[in-house]
């Protein structure tokens, strides 16, 4: 899915509302990564928090860290959150001619993800990333090569993979769904050197139905540029949440306690022209979203 030059460079504002509903068992800390951080490609304009009951909201983010995290402390009974906002996105378009950096000049920052992790076992998935793309032209094209790859040979399917699975597991399946298929790109983009990291966001895809997005960028060239292994939604319509290692650091939800979800319902769309970019607009009625088995 290649877009044209002004998809990328035409500032996009787009409205956000996030809903969870959890059903608490005893005092629960939640840490919530819903928030949508700024940075140099997107600025949040206008956002609000709510919770049924009405609890406190602490947001946290750490000195340089490119996640933000709200912390709520529920009791027991049933907790709505719902997150809205409105979020300029201005994207650089793809460099097609960007290289491959040597790990002897990587920035300190960026060296981190380089390493296997847990869900990315890049050490154990060398042989086959050498086989595969070893002789593919370096950088940007070797990059786009690994994701048509996965495209090609890993299956998208809902249910075939579980938040244990790694991109090892995945690949022994070919079957997997965003999550996963970011995941193999990852460990084979650090396979053969090149930095690579998970991010999280709100997307908009016809099928399946709405979820958290899962993509992933390489570092080239001093730049860090996304990609979608699975092609669900345009990355220049992306509104970025998370970014971390692997899976396990952008959890959408990690909590202390006991909880159960009973639904969630993550949407987002291009605002209209006539919207200002401050008017917080409501993408659905609450409670409609995806229901989850009891």
């Amino acid at each position: 899915m290649r877009l044209a030059k002004d998809d990328y460079y035409t500032m996009k504002t787009f409205h956000v509302d996030c809903e969870l509903q959890y059903e608490v068992a005893q005092q629960t800390l939640f840490l919530l990564n819903i928030a949508v951080p700024s940075s140099d490609s997107q600025n949040v304009c206008a956002e609000s928090v709510i919770t049924i009951p009405e609890l406190p909201v602490e947001q946290l983010q750490a000195p340089g860290s490119l996640n933000r995290l709200l912390r709520v402390n529920a009791p027991p009974g049933s907790l709505h959150i719902r997150y809205l906002a409105n979020v300029d996105v201005h994207r650089a378009a793809p460099n097609w001619a960007a290289r491959e950096v040597p790990v002897s000049e990587l920035p300190a920052d960026v060296v981190p993800y380089l390493v296997a992790t847990r869900y990315c076992e890049s050490d154990v998935l060398y042989p086959v990333a050498c086989r595969k793309f070893g002789q593919t032209p370096p950088g940007y094209q070797r990059v786009q090569g690994i994701c048509e790859w996965i495209r090609g040979n890993v299956d998208y399917m809902v249910g075939t993979s579980h938040p244990l699975s790694s991109a090892r597991d995945a690949l022994a399946t070919n079957a997997g769904v965003c999550r996963d298929f970011a995941h193999i790109a990852i460990a084979f983009c650090r396979a053969l050197n090149i930095p690579a990291r998970f991010v999280t966001g709100y997307a908009k895809y016809a099928d399946p139905p709405p979820d958290f997005h899962a993509v992933f960028e390489a570092y080239l060239d001093g730049e860090w540029y996304l990609f979608d292994p699975t092609e669900l939604s345009p990355m220049a319509d992306l509104v970025r949440i998370g970014t971390g290692r692997d899976a396990s650091e952008v959890a959408f939800a990690t909590f202390f306690g006991a909880a159960r979800l009973r639904y969630l319902s993550p949407l987002v769309e291009r605002a209209s022209e006539w919207h200002s970019a401050h008017s917080i607009v409501p993408l659905q009625q609450p409670g409609v979203g995806i229901r989850l088995a009891a």
